[in-house]
């Protein structure tokens, strides 16, 4: 689910249930300096030093979450104040806190084309008194990154980068290359398929992403969703994307149609090793059906500059 403009009084009015809803973090040191969570509901979330204070990535799917991580980051750095808040991407369970964020100071950083969603939502005015922000006089702003952001104070270095769209075409990634830890957000996940069916997803674009992201030095990896640590959700969020791209491209090419995608995702030869038929299985084939059959009776677009990939160094290759 994703947030748009016409969602944002609806979700103001929720404030009131989400502020007096308790919320649990399973909190866990990465490394030196970083940390994340994984809320009893929403996504991922985590935080590492910078300068004097903290930036935070992503801020939880509702006020009480948002609350609960401000209140261990606080605990985990000594109270060290968040700078920065990171939206990996505009869905509502990643960016819902960020309001309280903005009201304990933070400046959001988001990519470009999660700005018209996001920037409308921190702005919001509200009288609802669950609300951080309200009754407030919003001047809130977003820093956006058109492809890469790098965060250096002497000692602490973050690559913030758009590597192209794929599970949305607003993702960002926060790679720290010292210590080689990735957040990865929805582009990678551990112990669950990536979510092709959701309306900006494109699957060829979104292996195009996680190949570049493959070169990058990462030892541990904060997912969007699933286990903190293993980095394994790169390699099998790539297997997955283009084993279905593969077998759905082939149905298209033979004339399948869309009501007969399901039976022959139960044959032999269009089963994926470890995946089991399941709705989300038959949601992300279907979509990435639809998009095939839309390529095929369509103009061919003219290709648009591809985004450098990740590099220990942050220079772009030449």
């Amino acid at each position: 689910m994703r947030f748009r403009a016409s969602s944002l009084a609806l979700v103001l009015l929720l404030f009131a249930f989400a502020a007096s809803a308790q919320t649990t973090l399973a909190v866990q040191k990465v490394a030196d300096g970083i940390w994340a969570a994984q809320p009893d509901r929403g996504a991922n979330v985590g935080w590492f030093l910078y300068g004097d204070g903290v930036v935070a990535v992503d801020s939880g799917g509702d006020l009480a979450t948002a609350k609960e991580v401000l209140r261990q980051i606080g605990v985990t750095t000594g109270g060290k104040p968040v700078r920065y808040l990171i939206l990996t991407h505009a869905h509502a369970d990643h960016s819902t806190g960020a309001r309280a964020f903005v009201a304990a100071g933070a400046q959001v950083i988001c990519q470009e084309n999660a700005a018209p969603t996001v920037l409308p939502y921190i702005t919001q005015a509200s009288k609802d008194p669950a609300d951080p922000l309200s009754g407030k006089r919003l001047s809130a702003t977003l820093m956006t990154v058109s492809e890469r952001l790098i965060l250096f104070d002497g000692r602490h270095r973050a690559d913030v980068q758009w590597l192209g769209p794929a599970h949305t075409t607003g993702d960002l990634v926060v790679l720290l290359p010292n210590e080689k830890v990735l957040f990865a957000g929805d582009l990678a996940l551990n112990g669950r398929l990536p979510d092709l069916h959701l309306p900006e997803a494109d699957a060829e674009a979104w292996m195009k992403a996680l190949t570049r992201l493959a070169g990058a030095p990462v030892e541990k990896m904060v997912p969007g969703h699933g286990l903190i640590g293993p980095k394994t959700g790169l390699a099998d969020s790539l297997a997955y994307i283009r084993s279905l791209h593969e077998i759905v491209v082939k149905l298209v090419r033979s004339g399948i149609a869309e009501n007969f995608v399901e039976i022959r995702l139960r044959e032999p030869d269009n089963k994926i090793p470890n995946v089991p038929m399941s709705d989300a299985h038959l949601k992300n084939a279907l979509a990435v059906y639809r998009r095939e059959k839309d390529k095929a009776t369509s103009p061919a677009a003219t290709p648009s500059r591809a985004p450098a990939s990740l590099t220990p160094s942050g220079k772009t290759p030449s």
